[in-house]
């Protein structure tokens, strides 16, 4: 199948190599953003069957995800970027989650340097044994570097707990501002804010319910955790 490949396309043949795997709509939100849902699924149908991405639904019930195919591979690379063909993770909606948070962020008008995710982080020499979910910085007048870290709910608290311990003590070579905790639900706020002060953890703990980030994260009021009070994660 002959397909013209547009701007657009290599555009999103471009995030897909990079947050390795993407859904309906967060390649809507990116790329389409005054298209139909039914637009968007026709345009990546047909860049799937032509084989420039691959696709993969968990069940009748789940979104389609994307990722990049074995005609977008080459494609890439005579651009100079590098790309990975990926098998679907078995923690797919950790991921998802995770490229969730960075399409809001990079759609957001937020001031974004940098967004990497974890799987990222290894080619661009991170030594540090725990590794985040994610880190952050943004343009701001003393620029702000955050590491983030995201949960579903699903690990115990003292898993979080551990890893902030470990930011706590210092992170060689990135220099953190702060710690974003995005959360599926915002019942572990109470009690991880009190085992913050317990502990005398010093490096602020930002956390906000993951719709609150999806649906506006320049607006989001983020708690810090510590302090218990309210502020935004940008203020110009």
């Amino acid at each position: 199948m002959n397909v013209r490949l547009t701007q657009r396309d290599h555009g999103i043949l471009a995030k897909c190599a990079v947050c390795r795997w993407l859904t309906t709509t967060q390649l809507q939100r990116l790329y389409f953003r005054n298209a139909s849902l039914n637009a968007v699924q026709k345009r990546l149908r047909i860049l799937t069957d032509a084989g420039y991405l691959r696709s993969h639904r968990e069940n009748q019930m789940a979104e389609a995800v994307y990722a990049v195919g074995a005609k977008g591979k080459p494609v890439l690379e005579e651009r100079g970027s590098e790309a990975v063909i990926t098998d679907v993770p078995k923690q797919l909606e950790h991921l998802m989650g995770i490229n969730g948070i960075r399409v809001a962020l990079e759609t957001s008008g937020l001031p974004i340097m940098y967004f990497f995710a974890h799987w990222e982080l290894g080619s661009l020499g991170w030594a540090f044994p725990v590794i985040p979910d994610a880190v952050l910085a943004l343009a701001t007048q003393q620029r702000q570097h955050f590491l983030v870290e995201y949960d579903r709910g699903t690990e115990p608290l003292k898993i979080i707990l551990e890893k902030l311990r470990a930011y706590n003590e210092g992170v060689p070579g990135f220099a953190a501002d702060g710690v974003l905790l995005i959360m599926e639900e915002n019942r572990r706020f109470d009690r991880l804010g009190r085992e913050l002060r317990r502990e005398g953890i010093a490096l602020p703990c930002l956390a906000a319910s993951r719709s609150d980030v999806d649906q506006a994260p320049a607006d989001a009021i983020f708690l810090e955790l510590a302090e218990g009070k309210r502020r935004p994660l940008f203020a110009a």
